[in-house]
């Protein structure tokens, strides 16, 4: 999107969260062409620890830094500790919901300590926050106070299928998904306590790299405990297009995060129609209206119950219903945008 408007550099890390091996197929420690559309530098701990950023706002001396996340070493803590050194160039901050107070729950000294040190270093005047719902932006100005400045313009989602693929759905048949990191936020251990109880052959997809080990080792033993009709495959981590293949292929997505500042697993679910079974802790709400799926309190585990035996009966039709509403949903939410225009706004205010 922005590469037809600008010249667009990526910095980024040359492994895949959780991973121990490089990313396979790119140069690491140097910069790569990226289909011709910008340079991307897959740098490694050590180079990010040596001054990477720096670095690289010297060879590209860009207009805008645009760091995505909040609490992240190599992409955000020390760029912005070489604010000062690069007087010129506007930062632009996405925190990528990690204000939730569910988020900041886990280590939550540093995060407390990280956040003051910004607000009196001066740093936090130098940054523009992009939040993505106005929830975020609430969320920002609690920390950062009322005249922060920021934009609210909500994430750029993968453009939605055109039409919905073949897929079959039987009663007493269900194959669901859950996409996300391996972590207490992302409340896979619901996903798991809640198929114990349920009736009829169902087999779950886990797409995402494990983040907290001991958390990990939870989930598995909830896993060794289920019935024998509820099967469980755990993926890791997977490529993004092979990701989405395998969610297109579930009957629903699953996924009762404790938050999300946009959630776009739910919205590249939706996209090639897969309903979503969600808490109401996201920016996708009012779904079983929509037939697009279902967002619940996670303080009523029971209706996620009722909803998985309601999908468990379905049949083709019904289902295709949903499907349906799932694909309208994505397709209407990419029609109600301007996101380029927003977006150039965003990063080079006239």
């Amino acid at each position: 999107m922005m590469a037809d408007h600008a010249e667009v550099t990526v910095l980024t890390g040359a492994r895949d969260l959780g991973a121990k091996e490089d990313l396979q197929g790119v140069v690491v420690g140097q910069w790569n062409r990226w289909r011709n559309m910008a340079d991307v530098w897959f740098a490694t701990g050590r180079q990010h620890r040596l001054g990477a950023f720096y670095c690289a706002c010297q060879a590209k001396n860009p207009h805008t830094a645009y760091l995505n996340s909040m609490f992240s070493v190599p992409g955000t803590i020390l760029p912005l500790l070489t604010t000062p050194l690069l007087g010129s160039t506007r930062f632009v901050l996405a925190p990528r919901g990690m204000l939730k107070p569910t988020a900041l729950a886990t280590r939550q000294g540093r995060k407390k300590l990280w956040i003051r040190f910004l607000k009196l270093s001066g740093i936090a005047k130098r940054i523009h926050f992009h939040a993505t719902s106005n929830e975020e932006a609430d969320e920002i100005r609690t920390h950062f106070g009322s005249d922060a400045a920021l934009t609210v313009i909500p994430n750029v989602p993968r453009v939605p299928a055109s039409e919905l693929s073949p897929l079959e759905k039987h009663p007493g048949q269900l194959r669901l998904s859950f996409v996300g990191r391996v972590h207490p936020i992302k409340n896979l251990h619901i996903v798991l306590e809640s198929l114990a109880s349920l009736q009829g052959e169902c087999h779950l997809d886990v797409i995402g790299p494990v983040e907290d080990e001991s958390y990990s080792a939870r989930c598995e033993e909830l896993i060794k405990n289920l019935p024998i009709n509820i099967q469980v495959t755990r993926h890791g981590t997977l490529a993004v297009e092979d990701s989405l293949e395998l969610v297109k292929r579930t009957h629903a997505m699953f996924l009762p995060t404790q938050g999300e500042n946009f959630g776009h697993a739910i919205f590249e679910a939706m996209g090639v129609g897969v309903p979503v079974l969600i808490s109401d802790k996201t920016f996708w709400r009012d779904l079983e209206n929509r037939r697009a799926g279902w967002d619940l309190p996670l303080e009523q585990p029971r209706r996620f119950q009722e909803v998985l035996r309601q999908l468990v009966e379905m049949d083709q039709k019904e289902h295709s219903t949903w499907r349906r509403g799932a694909l309208k949903r994505a397709q209407g939410f990419i029609g109600e945008q301007d996101l380029k225009e927003e977006y150039l706004r965003m990063f080079f205010p006239r």
